[in-house]
C-alpha cells in the first residue's frame, strides 16, 4: 500500500511539473516594515511602538502554467527587527534577563529587539497581460538568534546602567506559520529574450504565537511579566499572545526557462 502511494506520489507531481510552460529562477531584494504585535505592550507613554525597518533577501522560484497561473517559492533571509519607546510614569522593578532592574519617574528609554528569519513562501501566483500579478498563500519561517538592546535616560547611574543588552534564549518561539498576500509586476528587459525584472508588495502576517519580549525585555512567558502581584515587577493582567506583521517592498531578476515547445 506504501509503495502504491508513493508511485502514485511521484507520478503526480511528475504530472503536475510537466503540465508547467516555464520556471522562473532569480534573485530578489526587499525593504519593509516589522512588526511585534502584542496586546500587552503597547499601553500609551510607556509602551510605544517606533516604526522598525528591515532589508531581506531571496532566492526566486516559479512555475508557470496555461492562462497566467503559477506556483511561487522563495528562500527569504531577514532580520526582524521591533523597536520601542516610552516614558516611566512611577519607580518600579523590571525583571530583565533574570536580574531586577530598576527604573524611577520619568525615566525615558528607546529599545530594540531583533531575530533571524528564514522563511519560506508558498503561494499561488496569477499574472495578467500587462505582466501585473496577486500571489496569495502560506509562509513559514524559522526564528534564531534573539538579541535585545536598550538605553536609558534620566536615571542617576548608580541606580541601574544606562544601557543594556543580552541574548534571550528561550523567550522565543523557534518558527512561525504566516499568511502572505501581494500583488507585483513582471517586465521584460529584453523584448526578445527571457530576463524579467520584478517586484511585489507584500503583506504578511503571523499565525503562531512566537511569544518573545516586551518593551522592557522581559520575557512574556515569565511569570513576573504575567502576574501583576509578583515581587513589584513592572507586569500584566494576563498573558498575551505575540504575532508578526510584515509590510515588504522588493525588487529583482529572474530568468525564464520554457519548459514546453510552443504551440
Amino acid at each position: 500500500m506504501k509503495k502504491t502511494l508513493l508511485i502514485l506520489s511521484i507520478i503526480s507531481g511528475c504530472s503536475f511539473f510537466a503540465s508547467a510552460q516555464s520556471l522562473d529562477l532569480g534573485l530578489k531584494g526587499g525593504y519593509g516594515t516589522t512588526w511585534l504585535l502584542n496586546s500587552n505592550v503597547y499601553n500609551g507613554s510607556i509602551q510605544k511602538y517606533v516604526t522598525s525597518y528591515t532589508p531581506s533577501f531571496a532566492f526566486h522560484a516559479e512555475l508557470n502554467f496555461i492562462g497566467g497561473t503559477g506556483i511561487e517559492v522563495e528562500v527569504i533571509d531577514e532580520t526582524f527587527t521591533q523597536k520601542h519607546q516610552g516614558t516611566f510614569k512611577d519607580a518600579g522593578l523590571m525583571n530583565v534577563d533574570g536580574a531586577e532592574l530598576p527604573y524611577i519617574a520619568n525615566e525615558s528609554y528607546t529599545s530594540t529587539t531583533k531575530f533571524s528569519e528564514l522563511k519560506i513562501p508558498i503561494l499561488f501566483h496569477y499574472q495578467g497581460l500587462l505582466g501585473f500579478s496577486i500571489e496569495v498563500g502560506p509562509e513559514f519561517g524559522t526564528i534564531s538568534s534573539p538579541t535585545f538592546s536598550a538605553s536609558y535616560t534620566g536615571q542617576p547611574a548608580l541606580i541601574a546602567p544606562s544601557s543594556i543588552s543580552y541574548s534571550p534564549s528561550g523567550a522565543f518561539g523557534s518558527s512561525n506559520v504566516m499568511g502572505v498576500l501581494g500583488i507585483g509586476w513582471n517586465f521584460k528587459l529584453i523584448p526578445t529574450g527571457k530576463l524579467y525584472l520584478l517586484t511585489d508588495l507584500r503583506f504578511e502576517y503571523g499565525f503562531t504565537d512566537i511569544k518573545g519580549l516586551d518593551a522592557f525585555g522581559q520575557n512574556m512567558t515569565d511569570a513576573s511579566a504575567s502576574n501583576a502581584t509578583a515581587k513589584g515587577y513592572y507586569a500584566y493582567s494576563g498573558y498575551a499572545s505575540t504575532h508578526t506583521a510584515e509590510a515588504t517592498l522588493s525588487i529583482g531578476l529572474f530568468y525564464r526557462i520554457g519548459l514546453t515547445p510552443k504551440i
